[in-house]
């Protein structure tokens, strides 16, 4: 597959039917209790949150694929993922997939036509001929990732044109399972652009929270007026905070927003926060802020907390445009201390899952006598896991696998806890 010429999608859709056909499952990423935790379940690992959109699929020559062409494809992928999340439709068969994936490249279509119809495409060639559904959206994907990528050349506006691309799986959610008439199209073209200013907002307000005004934020600023459509008593306004500053309560987030946007926004400040290679006590006293003002628990900023840093984590050797500027050393320590804290309020559940697995039990106590295996050691490594991923908080929050090695998960189960199981046992 080479995302660089002609058929990309085409050959994308192959790769994702060969694997359908093989598990039968058409997305096995964790689902929550509603749709928009499923919803994060889906997009919080591919980084798009996060502006740093990371490729995962496993695909043989995916390490060569330059930034622009796997973002294209992971965008492909995500929408095929919500398409599937929101229809509530059963992919079971060939049959359901090719439908599915038919269904869904239309509405691909249809949505960028109604919500920014700048990105129109013919739909003919110019000898007359019909573009089939694929080539359509290749073409029109292809046009969407041009447009936030032709005007970036520093950090802050690589970060803030990316995640843009969250606000348009968003909207397609909404989007693709309603019949919007020429109001809803109004109402969805006005959403995009309530939210891209707002998360802009976000970003602006957590950088500015250590009362540090850089040139980076103002630069920013300027890229932002010129990828908006704001009207010019908007500009105006939005120059004022750049120039003076905002406080959380500028900020239009009501507790009763959707989870999902308000998740996407605390996330998005925290990432802006550590940034400058660390959480300094001022930053900190913002996220706490700025999470109550969104309506969550301390609970809910220590995971999103966990997210984050368990995404820096995982992605860590994707992120060029993150190192040298975060402190690896520091997104280690602040996450294995999340994680032994989070372990120790639920301490009895842990107990009791490592008390009920036999095997787990009977490696441990080997150990206890002789030196294991490297097959011992995975076998306790993958069990931990799985313990870990068991606790309600991480549902669906990604944990940082190759990160949360045998050496680091013994860290984070207390060994009181093996201990006293052992001594029961």
């Amino acid at each position: 597959m080479n995302p660089s010429k002609s058929g990309w999608l085409t050959d994308f859709i192959k790769y994702r039917k060969s694997a359908f056909l093989k598990t039968k499952e058409f997305n096995q990423s964790k689902l929550g209790k509603h749709p928009d935790q499923s919803f994060y379940g889906i997009i919080q690992p591919t980084g798009i949150m996060y502006g740093h959109p990371v490729n995962a699929f496993g695909i043989e020559n995916e390490n060569s694929w330059t930034e622009d062409e796997g973002i294209k494809v992971l965008m492909a992928d995500s929408f095929l993922n919500i398409a599937a999340l929101y229809s509530g439709e059963k992919i079971e068969t060939e049959e359901d997939f090719d439908n599915h994936i038919s269904k869904t490249l239309t509405n691909i279509n249809n949505f960028y036509k109604g919500v920014y119809p700048e990105l129109s495409i013919s739909s003919t060639t110019w000898l007359g001929k019909k573009k089939d559904i694929n080539e359509l959206t290749e073409q029109i994907l292809e046009k969407r990732i041009s447009q936030i990528t032709s005007k970036r050349n520093n950090f802050w506006q690589n970060f803030f044109s990316r995640n843009q691309l969250f606000l348009d799986i968003y909207i397609f959610g909404q989007w693709s399972h309603t019949h919007p008439d020429d109001i809803l199209l109004e109402f969805f073209k006005s959403e995009k652009e309530e939210m891209s200013f707002t998360s802009v907002k976000v970003i602006a307000a957590s950088a500015h929270a250590n009362s540090k005004v850089e040139e980076e934020e103002r630069t920013l600023f300027e890229h932002f007026l010129t990828t908006t459509t704001l009207p010019a008593e908007k500009r105006r306004v939005a120059k004022e905070y750049f120039d003076h500053g905002m406080g959380i309560q500028e900020i239009p987030v009501q507790e009763s927003d959707p989870w999902i946007i308000r998740k996407f926004l605390l996330e998005l400040a925290i990432l802006t926060v550590w940034s400058d290679k660390k959480v300094e006590d001022a930053e900190r006293k913002f996220l706490v802020s700025f999470k109550e003002s969104l309506g969550f628990s301390d609970e809910d900023l220590e995971e999103s907390m966990i997210a984050v840093e368990g995404f820096l984590l995982q992605n860590w050797s994707q992120l060029d445009s993150l190192q040298g500027k975060i402190d690896y050393a520091a997104v280690s320590d602040e996450y294995m201390s999340r994680l032994i804290k989070m372990c120790s309020n639920h301490i009895n559940k842990i107990e009791n899952l490592v008390a009920e697995d036999v095997t787990l039990l009977a490696t441990i106590k080997k150990g206890s006598s002789s030196e294991l295996s490297e097959d011992d050691k995975q076998l306790i490594r993958n069990r931990f896991l799985a313990i870990l991923q068991s606790i309600p908080h991480f549902r669906v929050v990604m944990l940082p696998d190759e990160f949360l090695s045998y050496e680091n998960l013994l860290k984070v189960i207390p060994k009181e806890t093996i201990t006293r199981v052992l001594s029961q046992d």
